[in-house]
């Protein structure tokens, strides 16, 4: 392919991120089976350990589910002794859900080989490529963002 031809790049690029966004998902798939999760409650469990203890309500916000899967997601999460439910310092009547980081550092880890192979890749480019990506990803993140919203709006 000529590097130099735009539109050969833009159908190569689009073929690529739809081949990316199908081998993550089922890669995604594949580790929260590991674990004998589904995919939502490994979602879940991304935004506990990323963002720190959350309400079911903000968590169902989050990952747009409703009151009735987010607590079975928890439940589920709890059995495994991946999270636990605890009360709020800041307001004892409400309840989080937070992921239990000893059990979670414990046990086998699944996303341990693909994580030093991207690390791998990384240390691989330039600090202006990886700046290009970083811009890239912000803005494509930003995009689907918006296409989630859309959708959920009936758009």
């Amino acid at each position: 392919m000529d590097v130099t031809d735009r539109d050969a790049l833009i159908a190569r690029l689009t073929d690529l991120g739809a081949q990316s966004a199908s081998l993550t998902a089922l890669f995604q798939q594949r580790a929260a089976a590991s674990y004998g999760l589904g995919v939502s409650d490994m979602k879940a469990l991304d935004l506990l350990v990323r963002d720190g203890p959350q309400t079911a309500g903000s968590l169902g916000a989050a990952l747009g589910l409703t009151s009735g899967a987010i607590t079975g997601i928890a439940d589920r999460l709890i059995a495994r002794g991946l999270a636990r439910r605890e009360v709020d310092p800041a307001d004892r009547r409400r309840v989080l859900l937070s992921a239990d980081f000893a059990v979670l550092s414990s046990g086998p880890n699944v996303y341990q080989w693909i994580g030093e192979a991207f690390r791998a890749l990384h240390d691989s480019l330039t600090t202006e490529q990886l700046a290009f990506l970083v811009r890239y990803q912000e803005q494509s993140i930003a995009l689907t963002q918006e296409a989630v919203e859309r959708l959920a709006e009936g758009e």
